[in-house]
This record gives C-alpha cells, sequence and structure tokens, in this order.
C-alpha cells in the first residue's frame, strides 16, 4: 500500500463507489463515505473491485471461543465448542479450509442443519435432496 501511495495513488478505505460516470467510458467515479454519508466526485479512468473486508471479531472475543488468529475455530459441524453457537463463511477455520464463496454457502447448510438438530433433537439432520422435493412435485402433476 505504500509503493501505491508514493506513486500518488489515493487510497480511500470506509467509502463506496456510488456511481460510475462517462460517456464513452469511466470518466468520474461517486465515492460515499459510509461513516459521514459524505460524496465525493473523483475523476477516474478504470474502477478496480477490491471487494472484502477484515472483521472485528472483539465483541465475540468473551464468548469462550476458540480463535486461530482472526478466524474463530470450527469443528465438522460448525460447532465453535460453546453450546448452541454455530459459524459459517470466512470467520471460520478447520483443516483443510477453503476461503471461496461457494463453501461458505455449503457451510451456512451445514451450521443450520446441526443447530437444528441440536436445539430440537427430534428433527432429521439430513433434510433430503432439493430434487427429492422436486421429484415428489412432479409424481403429483401425472
Amino acid at each position: 500500500m505504500e509503493l501505491a501511495r508514493d506513486l500518488g495513488v489515493s487510497i480511500r478505505t470506509f467509502h463506496e463507489v456510488t456511481a460510475i460516470e462517462g460517456d464513452a467510458g469511466v470518466e468520474r467515479v461517486t465515492l460515499t463515505d459510509v461513516r459521514t454519508d459524505e460524496k465525493s466526485v473523483i475523476p477516474a479512468g478504470r474502477v478496480i473491485a477490491a471487494l472484502g473486508f477484515a472483521a472485528d471479531l472483539s465483541a465475540m472475543r468473551h464468548w469462550g471461543l476458540t480463535f486461530s488468529e482472526r478466524h474463530v475455530v470450527v469443528d465438522s459441524r460448525m460447532w465453535t465448542g460453546v453450546d448452541r453457537v454455530y459459524a459459517a463463511g470466512d470467520l471460520t477455520e478447520y483443516a483443510g479450509k477453503v476461503r471461496l464463496i461457494a463453501v461458505g454457502f455449503g457451510e451456512a447448510a451445514t451450521a443450520v442443519n446441526n443447530a437444528a438438530v441440536r436445539l430440537d433433537p427430534s428433527q432429521d439432520l439430513f433434510p433430503g435432496h432439493s430434487t427429492d422435493h422436486a421429484n415428489e412435485m412432479i409424481g403429483a402433476a401425472t
């Protein structure tokens, strides 16, 4: 980041791109400061999406969770080791973790199904395939 600044690149944290304008291409960008809602328009020739954030985990530090650097350690059920607390997504850490959004979606389904069984042991951990319901609807229509 220092090299970019040394080259004269303006780096703006806590800002969102709220408009991109131009006649034949990108000419100007409107930025909104998420802390103050202040808007600024800057000239631009390109927009590079650098999406992401660093989560502030300080509020969870007293929950009794196990942390590995900036991540919450979970098991294969996405259980944190704290009763009825499950986690999913980039926040989590376990052996072999791959940080992709598709993995996060799968982790969310795993966490929700395991939490449901923990809250109500009569629930089935495996609710079935989504295609099972489609086949039921096809069978009912014929």
